[in-house]
C-alpha cells in the first residue's frame, strides 16, 4: 500500500511540474532563437554563421512541433515559412563564401548533417497534421532535400559526377 501511495505521489508531483518544465523550455528557446538571431550580424566566418543558422532552424522545427501538439496548426505555416529562408540563408552563407568543401568540409558537412536530421522532424511533422495543412511542410521537405542533394555535390562532385 505505500509503494503504491509513493507511485502515486510521484506521478502527482511530476505531472504538476511537467507542465513548467515544458514552458521553461519553450521560453528558454524563445531566448535562444533571439540571441541567435542577434548574433549573426556580427558573425563573419562564414561556418560560424552557418552554425547559428543551424541553431535557429533546429528551434523553429521544435516550435513546429509545439504548435501541433498545441492544435495551433495555424502557425505552423509561418513557422515553415522562416525555416526555409532561414536554411537557404544557411545555404547561401556557404556558397557565397571563399572555402573549397573539399578541403575544408566543415560548414557545409555541417549543414548536410542537419538537413538531414531535419528531414526526419520535417516527416513527423507532416504526418501529424492533417491532409490539407501539409503544403508548408511539403515545401519545407522539398527546400530542404534541395539543400541536401545541393551540400553532398560540393562535398563529393567527384561520385557525382558518376552518376
Amino acid at each position: 500500500m505505500k509503494k503504491l501511495l509513493l507511485i502515486a505521489f510521484c506521478l502527482w508531483l511530476n505531472s504538476g511540474c511537467g507542465g513548467r518544465i515544458a514552458e521553461q523550455s519553450a521560453k528558454k528557446r524563445s531566448e535562444r532563437l533571439a540571441t541567435e538571431r542577434g548574433r549573426i550580424a556580427d558573425l563573419d566566418d562564414p561556418v560560424a554563421k552557418t552554425k547559428s543558422y543551424i541553431r535557429i532552424s533546429d528551434i523553429l522545427l521544435s516550435f513546429a512541433l509545439d504548435a501541433i501538439r498545441e492544435g495551433a496548426t495555424s502557425d505552423v505555416k509561418s513557422l515553415m515559412d522562416q525555416y526555409v529562408t532561414t536554411i537557404q540563408t544557411a545555404r547561401d552563407t556557404m556558397i557565397m563564401s571563399t572555402r573549397n568543401p573539399e578541403r575544408n568540409p566543415s560548414g557545409f558537412k555541417d549543414l548536410e548533417i542537419a538537413v538531414r536530421v531535419q528531414l526526419r522532424h520535417l516527416q513527423d511533422i507532416q504526418q501529424q497534421l492533417a491532409f490539407e495543412e501539409r503544403k508548408p511542410v511539403e515545401n519545407a521537405i522539398a527546400v530542404a532535400t534541395s539543400i541536401r542533394d545541393d551540400m553532398l555535390k560540393l562535398l563529393f562532385p567527384q561520385s557525382r559526377s558518376a552518376e
